[in-house]
């Protein structure tokens, strides 16, 4: 149905079949989009806005995204709220996930259900009960599935909620590959200091981290393209790749190269581009292509790559630190 995916799915089966040894591992790349409409942000029109960018006659969201990263052949994962429906229905969010496949990138799941299901913060079940999170996480995978077409394989929390019900949820529902844990988020409940930056398995689904390194106060901060310059995404990839890190993950949102009114949570409308927002990513997408030994994947095609190769799971981890300069 969605060829050019397919296509890229077959291509990667070098990296399964490669002569490596042990502990040979390409150094990947996940370029990941939290793919999300919270109408608080954007209330006359949310998916326009927040999903396309559409703003003044131009797409500054998942086309313009997509346009980039296709400028040096890299997928884009686009992790993307299902549950959106509940609020603006299928069809808006069947054709998000329709284009991201034919322009052959990666669809993957996210979730906000404190923003579609009206009691959800009012539910302490649906957060720490294996019923309760089951209870729309499956109705997200099962969105996403009809959707696309395929399995839903990959997920992001919303606002990195993850629980130990939630890796068991995931479990159930045959979600391979978590992409949740951020390490110091008081709304990640998991020990995220059990992988890192590591891909690590969390009760049978693999983690891959959201990649992080610590300031000179010792605080994680993860590779964020409204916040972090190419200069500091090229001395965390170094550091990772020296280490033996597998992974380094470059994030963003649908709607990161907008401007809002206020902060992220509060904001009520676009006010204008984030040209330095726009500069970041093309610039984080010069150094990978820069740097010999990483190599761009899907989440299929990192899922794929781990089920090869057990051993990826025991490569090293760190976290990178910038040190106070010398006084």
């Amino acid at each position: 149905m969605f060829s050019p995916l397919l296509n890229r799915l077959k291509s990667a089966k070098s990296l399964l079949t490669g002569n490596r040894t042990p502990k040979q591992h390409p150094h990947f790349v996940v370029i990941t989009i939290d793919n999300e409409a919270r109408r608080e942000r954007s209330p006359e029109a949310p998916v326009d806005r927040l999903f396309w960018g559409r703003y003044q006659g131009r797409e500054y969201g998942i086309p313009m995204i997509m346009d980039m990263a296709d400028a040096f052949g890299y997928p884009a994962i686009f992790f993307t709220d299902t549950l959106t429906v509940r609020s603006y229905g299928k069809e808006p969010i069947r054709e998000v996930c329709q284009e991201v496949l034919r322009r052959g990138h990666d669809c993957a799941l996210h979730s906000h259900p404190e923003l579609h299901i009206p009691d959800y913060q009012d539910r302490f079940d649906y957060y720490w009960t294996d019923e309760g999170v089951r209870s729309w996480l499956g109705e997200a995978s099962d969105y996403l599935a009809e959707f696309t077409g395929q399995p839903t394989r990959a997920y992001r929390a919303g606002g990195y909620r993850v629980s130990p019900a939630s890796f068991r949820a995931m479990r159930d529902i045959g979600i391979e590959a978590d992409f949740s844990s951020l390490l110091g988020h008081k709304q990640c409940m998991i020990d995220a200091s059990y992988c890192n930056n590591a891909v690590r398995k969390y009760d049978g689904v693999y983690e891959v981290p959201v990649s992080v390194y610590h300031d000179v106060k010792g605080t994680p901060r993860k590779l964020d393209v409204n916040w972090r310059t190419p200069e500091t995404f090229r001395w965390h990839l170094q550091e990772a790749m020296a280490a033996g890190v597998l992974c380094t993950t470059i994030f963003l949102h649908s709607w990161s190269f907008l401007k809002f009114d206020a902060t992220w949570l509060e904001a009520t409308e676009a006010v204008g581009v984030d040209e330095e927002a726009i500069a970041n990513f093309q610039g984080m997408l010069e150094v990978v292509s820069e740097t010999p030994g990483t190599q761009v994947v899907t989440s299929l095609e990192l899922i794929d790559y781990l089920k090869a190769n057990p051993d990826a799971l025991n490569a090293p981890d760190t976290i990178p630190a910038i040190r106070p300069a010398a006084a």
